[in-house]
C-alpha cells in the first residue's frame, strides 16, 4: 500500500496552477545579450539534473549542445537535442568577475518532471521607466566604473553602490582603468513644508430629547408610568496644535555610459532607470534607493522582464503528475528531502493558500489543470483533527511543505 504524501503551500503572492517544468533548462536568444547564441533564462536552481553546477544560471550562454553549436540554432531545436536522451553536454559561458568564463560539463536528468508553483514577478511601479540601447550587446560588457560630478558626490557613489551591486550579481567587475561602462547619477529632492497653529476651541452640541408619561396607570392609584423632556449638551474641547503639511517630488536618473562614446558625437548612454514621484509626506531618496527602487537594475541589460516567471520548487519529481501522482525522484537537501519525503509515495493533493479561505488546485480525480478550484473545506486541514466513530479522535499526521 502506497503511503501518503501531501503537498501544502503557503504564499500570498499571486500564484498560478502548479504544473511540472517542461525542460530541464530554459533558454532564448536575445537581440542584445550574445545575441549568435541560446541564453539561459532558466535551470530550476540546478535541480533537474545531476551533477548540480553552480556556473550554470541565468544569463549563462550556451554554445554547444552535445557538441553541436548553437549558433543560430532555433530554441525548439535545442529542446529536441535536451529531450531525445536521459543525459546531454554543454559547452557554456558565464560572466564571472569582470570575466566570460567557458565551461564544458555533462549532465544526467533526474526521473521525471518537477513538479513547480510559478508565480508572477512584481508589477514595475509607475513610478519607475526603463530604457536599454537594443543595438548593444552588453554580454561584452565586463567591468564599470563610477563617474561623479557635482558638489554631492558622496551621496551619489552610496546610490551608485546600491545599483552596482545588481550589476556585480551578474559578473561584472568594478576597475578604474579604462572600464566598458560608467555609471553616471542624476537626481533632486524639492519638498515644502509647512506648519501652522490651529489654535484651541471648543464646540457645544444640544439635542432635545422627548419621552411619554402616562398617569394613573391602569387605573391604580397613585401609580404613574412617567417620561421625561429636556436637552442634552454635548462639549468637545481640542487643545491648540501645530498641523504640518509636506508636498514633495523626487527625482532620480541613473544612467549606464559607454566609455567609448564620452568623447563623441553619439549618445553615450546606453540603459537607463528613471524614477519620478510626488508625495504628500517626505521622501527620503536614499532608503527608497536601499529599499525598492535599487532592486529594478535587475532587469539590466533589458527593459523588461524578460525572464520566465519566478517559481516555487519543493526538490519533488513525477514522471506523469495528472495521471500517476507519485515522486519518482527527490533533489537532495530540499524541502521534501528534509521532511523525510521517500520515492514512491504518492501525492494525494497540492494546494497553496494564505488562510482557510483559498482553494486547493488539485487532488485525485479531477483535472490538475482546470481552472475551476477546489474548496479546501471539502479537504484535510493542516493542524486539524479527524472524528472517528465511537467519538475518538486521532491526530492526522501527514507531511506538508510549508
Amino acid at each position: 500500500m502506497k503511503s501518503i504524501f501531501f503537498v501544502f503551500f503557503i504564499s500570498s503572492l499571486t500564484v498560478q496552477a502548479q504544473y511540472q517544468a517542461d525542460h530541464a533548462i530554459e533558454v532564448k536568444r536575445f537581440t542584445n545579450w550574445a545575441p549568435d547564441y541560446l541564453t539561459v533564462t532558466n535551470t530550476w536552481n540546478n535541480m533537474c539534473f545531476i551533477p548540480s553546477a553552480p556556473s550554470l544560471k541565468c544569463l549563462s550562454v550556451i554554445t554547444e549542445i552535445n557538441g553541436e553549436s548553437t549558433d543560430g540554432m532555433d530554441p525548439e531545436e535545442f529542446y529536441s537535442i535536451l529531450d531525445s536522451s536521459e543525459s546531454f553536454s554543454l559547452s557554456y559561458l558565464t560572466k564571472s568577475n569582470g570575466e566570460n568564463k567557458e565551461y564544458r560539463k555533462h549532465f544526467t536528468k533526474r526521473k521525471g518532471k518537477l513538479l513547480i508553483t510559478p508565480y508572477g514577478l512584481p508589477i514595475k511601479p509607475q513610478t519607475i521607466s526603463i530604457l536599454s540601447d537594443m543595438d548593444v550587446d552588453f554580454f561584452k560588457i565586463n567591468t564599470f566604473d563610477y563617474r561623479l560630478a557635482g558638489d554631492d558626490q558622496l551621496m551619489d557613489k552610496t546610490l551608485m553602490e546600491v545599483f552596482a551591486d545588481q550589476l556585480r550579481s551578474k559578473g561584472l567587475k568594478r576597475v578604474e582603468e579604462n572600464p566598458d561602462i560608467y555609471l553616471y547619477i542624476t537626481k533632486d529632492v524639492n519638498q515644502k513644508i509647512e506648519s501652522m497653529y490651529v489654535p484651541e476651541y471648543t464646540t457645544t452640541t444640544q439635542t432635545g430629547s422627548t419621552g411619554i408619561g402616562i398617569h394613573n396607570f391602569l387605573g391604580v392609584s397613585g401609580l404613574n408610568v412617567g417620561g421625561s423632556t429636556g436637552k442634552a449638551t454635548t462639549v468637545t474641547r481640542d487643545d491648540g496644535h501645530m498641523r504640518t503639511n509636506v508636498n514633495a517630488e523626487a527625482y532620480l536618473e541613473f544612467s549606464i555610459l559607454d566609455s567609448r562614446k564620452l568623447n563623441s558625437k553619439k549618445a553615450p548612454v546606453i540603459w537607463q532607470l528613471t524614477y519620478n514621484e510626488y508625495k504628500t509626506e517626505e521622501i527620503r531618496l536614499l532608503e527608497s534607493v536601499k529599499n525598492w527602487i535599487g532592486s529594478w537594475a535587475l532587469e539590466y541589460p533589458f527593459h523588461e522582464s524578460v525572464m520566465r516567471n519566478g517559481a516555487f520548487t519543493w526538490g519533488i519529481f513525477c514522471k506523469n503528475f495528472t495521471s500517476n501522482p507519485t515522486i519518482s525522484d527527490i533533489y537532495p537537501g530540499s524541502k521534501a528531502d528534509l521532511l523525510g519525503c521517500k520515492v514512491g509515495e504518492e501525492i494525494k493533493f497540492v494546494r497553496y493558500a494564505d488562510n482557510d479561505e483559498n482553494s486547493c488546485t488539485y487532488r485525485p480525480g479531477q483535472s490538475f489543470y482546470g481552472y475551476k478550484l477546489i474548496p479546501t473545506t471539502t479537504l484535510m486541514q493542516v493542524g486539524k483533527k479527524k472524528i472517528t466513530k465511537g467519538g475518538l479522535t486521532e491526530n492526522i499526521k501527514y507531511k506538508f511543505i510549508y
